[in-house]
């Protein structure tokens, strides 16, 4: 059981929230794009999401950044979440580090594969379709983060680097407007189009975020 002392973790609530988060979103995206850090930072984005959250965390729970749910710290070990409306988000504690284990296997194996596409010539295969090779797994890897919700908080944001770090191995960079890591994307049409993919119609999804790249 969550220990009844434990805060539950809102980083909005945090005075210097505004003023912190978007300029490290802005900065991240730009290392990325200059290849300061790499795809390693996408199988394991602990790193990452402390770069975002350190010191935007309930003071006495600074290991809210950068750590899962479930890990073995006091007020995470058994931190639950949950999106009303949807059972399916929130993986239990005690399973959240094998399934990000599991995520992180098939973002390597699937980013392998993208490596052996991009060597294709491009009279064989157009430029367009490698990059929706790289949209279709980016979209499954951004459902499966957000289904598993790792973190306590701050997981969309964890989620939307994914994507710009393994679409970004084509060269393509996203519309800042369309899809930001900070602030959440214009909604609608964002979590309707979640919520699409997660039951089934995963093309809508797919193709907003190509457009977003093109």
């Amino acid at each position: 059981m969550h220990p009844v002392d434990c805060p539950e973790w809102e980083y909005k609530d945090h005075p210097n929230y505004q003023r912190d988060l978007h300029p490290r979103a802005v900065a991240l995206l730009r290392d990325l794009r200059t290849r300061q850090i790499d795809l390693a930072f996408a199988s394991d984005t602990r790193r990452v999401h402390e770069r975002l959250f350190e010191t935007l965390t309930p003071q006495e729970q600074p290991y809210y950044a950068g750590h899962y749910r479930g890990e073995d710290y006091r007020c995470l070990r058994y931190y639950l979440v949950e999106v009303p409306g949807d059972p399916r988000v929130g993986a239990a504690p005690g399973i959240v580090l094998p399934r990000m284990r599991v995520l992180g296997t098939i973002i390597t194996s699937g980013v392998e594969a993208m490596v052996q596409v991009r060597q294709v010539p491009n009279t064989v295969l157009p430029e367009e379709e490698k990059l929706k090779y790289a949209v279709i797994l980016a979209c499954r890897v951004f459902e499966e983060f957000l289904r598993i919700h790792p973190y306590a908080n701050g997981n969309g944001h964890a989620a939307r680097f994914l994507v710009c770090a393994i679409i970004g191995l084509y060269g393509y960079w996203p519309n800042q407007t369309a899809w930001p890591i900070d602030p959440r994307p214009p909604n609608p049409p964002y979590i309707q189009l979640i919520q699409e993919y997660r039951n089934g119609n995963v093309e809508p999804l797919e193709m907003h975020v190509l457009s977003c790249y093109l």
